[in-house]
């Protein structure tokens, strides 16, 4: 009887394969004659993605205007932040990257115990005790202490140093 199943099974399993390979024969033959192409015949498919991914809005700042981006405006836009970068670090700047990113662990009471916070003496007093420039190393590389990690600029590597150290400015200042 074993030897009777055997061949029922070879031949079943036989019959599955031979239909698989001729769906796959006829599948091909389908695909050939319809004229598909390796893009899929779309030659505007990059105009068509373009249209579709397009930003539907425009976010300004209070009290700005809204100007439309052309390659002009991109590239002075990009010397600008770039004037920036190596400018001085401003108070408004400081504020801006300490209430976007800074704040989410030194600003909330609750992660007090993890964190010092900010407008908090006893907690700072120690690391400004260290040095702006180490405050600032520590900031911008990352550091592992006490309280537990501070990821390198606040986990957000698009900042710019000038940011960071702005940012640690605006705490340091909250504290004096």
């Amino acid at each position: 009887m074993s030897e009777e199943q055997d061949q029922i099974f070879f031949r079943n399993f036989a019959m599955v394969v031979v239909g698989i390979a001729g769906m796959m024969v006829l599948f091909y033959v389908a695909a050939s004659l319809s004229g598909a192409t390796g893009d899929y015949g779309d030659k505007d498919r990059e105009k068509r993605v373009a249209k579709i991914t397009k930003p539907v809005g425009t976010v300004v700042a209070d009290g700005e205007e809204i100007v439309e981006a052309t390659a002009e405006t991109v590239a002075t836009e990009t010397i600008e932040v770039a004037a920036t970068d190596t400018a001085e670090a401003s108070g408004d700047i400081g504020e801006t990257t300490y209430k976007g990113i800074c704040a989410s662990c030194h600003g909330m009471p609750a992660m007090a115990a993890m964190f010092p916070q900010t407008g908090d003496a006893d907690a700072w007093s120690p690391r400004i005790a260290k040095g702006i420039e180490t405050l600032y190393k520590h900031a911008i590389e990352g550091y592992v202490g006490e309280m537990g990690m501070m990821p390198a600029k606040g986990g957000n590597p698009a900042l710019s140093d000038n940011e960071v150290k702005a940012a640690v400015d605006y705490i340091v200042s909250a504290v004096q």
